[in-house]
């Protein structure tokens, strides 16, 4: 029977700019979706529903969808559910306001205790006034009874997304969203400790277009009634994010700066001390007394200096929280988990660190400092000039170290979207000229590395993959290469059009070991080519475009 079918929306990702992903590429993104473990009893259909500018015949995307069951009591007992604002609304057309839409809506339960807001809001649409909704930063309030419980802009910042990086315009902050992430839904918590009819509203910033409207923000909201928590004093670990090898966290990992977890409070009481207890396992663990302030069902960050870590080089990682507001907690299952991430590398204690500034050396400005803060090397933006190759040798102590580029304008060093930028890139060396790591220029806000230096004789591999980078991916027909080897090699230069697979280039450079070549191919018409690099027994290939219109 139709009429008695509840589609409600779970979860929403968009989808990343993948056209630079080979058929091996994979992300796994998590989700909770325990508000709605009601509706996932007994049988239940999933759809995955795309949307989007991907072909139906040469490209698109293998979805995996687990689900992640942990039995055990309730912290609350689900009481009901209803279904709020849902579907896809104008925004800035007079014709069809949004707030009329939006409107005010009532709603009762004579048993629950708690009524849960949860929305999904995205933007979307670039109209002729203000690039809406995809693209403008507007507020959104929630009133509860009329009065104004929340206030907040719809937008995101996508720079420091942990996808990258990607195809298209992944850096650019959006409106509530960024390509190839979860969209977080915004949760608010209401008492409701009456019988009373309340009222729940969201309202928009006010905007008009007067033109061609066409923006439009695609809600799904739901409201989730509760009975109060059972537990007076009972609190879980959320999410560890350092150390984790989730890949939602790689931006963080592997770290020099300890251990970082959310916390939340389960019970009916404020949370305000408990002992946590930590190390790399079980049997070897250290307490640590804190305190702060959790209101029910809130949550919070904690942060473990590195220098109570232990053992910082070993992958695993325990945790537990005990004796919440000094009393025994009401629910211990929840209270512990186990992590372990990739170590950081070992780097020797003498490297060369190689960087190449891009055409804007003012956006950016990098260090190296050790665990306890420390600077080893520090350049800021002042100090830097354009197109300048920085060649410094560090000689360090042993300990955790953590590299940091910064970008102030969010486009690395490296961004197709910004040819003007030029290209630039961050090497670890050998003293030998040896390649000990690249890091990828395209690296949006901020490029990280943590390495160890040890005081005992490690072995160091240097990596001999040859580097093979294209500035930019996307011209007019003239182009650059990047060249770095290990050591010199016989490099030939092989460019064949994707359409007909003729060969439109080809090149014997000679001998080369670093050295960045220009590339001129503007005879050939538009469209995809493929770059090969042939040197010895190894071809590496890399896609571009010509395209020379906007």
């Amino acid at each position: 029977d139709s009429a008695s079918i509840q589609r409600v929306e779970l979860a929403r990702m968009i989808s990343p700019y993948g056209w630079r992903f080979d058929s091996t590429w994979e992300f796994n993104w998590h989700v909770d979706i325990t508000d709605f473990a009601p509706l996932l009893h007994d049988s239940a259909l999933i759809e995955f529903v795309h949307t989007g500018y991907e072909s139906n015949t040469d490209r698109g995307w293998l979805i995996t969808l687990d689900f992640a069951i942990v039995e055990g009591r309730p912290v609350m007992q689900p009481l009901g559910m209803d279904s709020l604002w849902c579907g896809s609304f104008p925004y800035g057309d007079t014709s069809k306001p949004i707030e009329s839409l939006l409107h005010p809506l009532s709603y009762q339960n004579d048993s629950a205790s708690i009524a849960r807001l949860r929305i999904v809001q995205t933007g979307h649409g670039m109209d002729d006034s203000a690039n809406c909704a995809e693209f403008c930063r507007k507020y959104r309030r929630v009133y509860f009874d009329d009065s104004l419980i929340n206030e907040r802009y719809i937008w995101r910042e996508c720079g420091d997304n942990p996808l990258f990086p990607q195809g298209g315009t992944w850096i650019y902050d959006r409106a509530n969203w960024c390509p190839g992430a979860i969209v977080y839904p915004d949760i608010y918590d209401m008492a409701i400790a009456d019988k009373d009819t309340h009222s729940v509203n969201i309202d928009m910033e006010p905007y008009v277009n007067p033109n061609k409207p066409s923006a439009n923000y695609h809600i799904y909201s739901y409201l989730f009634f509760y009975d109060q928590p059972w537990a007076e004093n009972d609190v879980s670990i959320e999410e560890i994010l350092v150390p984790s090898d989730l890949q939602e966290y790689s931006r963080m990992n592997p770290s020099c700066s300890g251990a970082r977890f959310t916390i939340r409070n389960n019970g009916r009481n404020s949370v305000t001390s408990m002992t946590i207890r930590y190390g790399n396992t079980p049997s070897t663990t250290t307490l640590m007394e804190w305190q702060d302030n959790i209101a029910p069902q809130g949550t919070a960050e904690v942060a473990i200096p590195r220098d109570r870590i232990q053992s910082t080089s070993a992958r695993g990682f325990f945790l537990s929280l005990e004796t919440p507001n000094g009393q025994d907690d009401e629910y211990p299952l929840d209270n512990s988990a186990t992590t372990s991430t990739a170590t950081a590398p070992a780097l020797p204690s003498q490297f060369v660190l190689l960087i190449r500034t891009n055409n804007q050396p003012e956006q950016n400005g990098y260090s190296i400092i050790d665990q306890y803060g420390a600077h080893a090397v520090s350049r800021g933006q002042s100090s830097l000039t354009s197109n300048t190759t920085f060649r410094d040798t560090l000689s360090l102590q042993p300990g955790c170290y953590t590299f940091t580029m910064t970008d102030t304008a969010d486009d690395g060093l490296d961004f197709w979207f910004n040819p003007e930028g030029g290209y630039g890139y961050i090497r670890f060396l050998t003293l030998d000229g040896r390649m000990l790591k690249s890091l990828n220029a395209d690296f949006g806000r901020e490029a990280r590395y943590c390495f160890w230096v040890s005081s005992d004789s490690v072995a160091f591999a240097p990596n001999p993959q040859p580097i093979v980078q294209i500035f930019p991916p996307r011209n007019k027909g003239t182009f650059d290469i990047d060249l770095f080897y290990d050591t010199a090699s016989a490099t030939t230069v092989r460019i064949t059009n994707d359409s007909t697979k003729a060969v439109v280039y080809e090149r014997n450079y000679g001998i080369l070991k670093e050295s960045v070549l220009r590339i001129d191919i503007t005879s050939q018409p538009e469209g995809v080519y493929y770059v090969h690099v042939v040197s010895g027994d190894a071809i590496i290939s890399r896609r571009i475009r010509i395209k020379r219109g906007e």
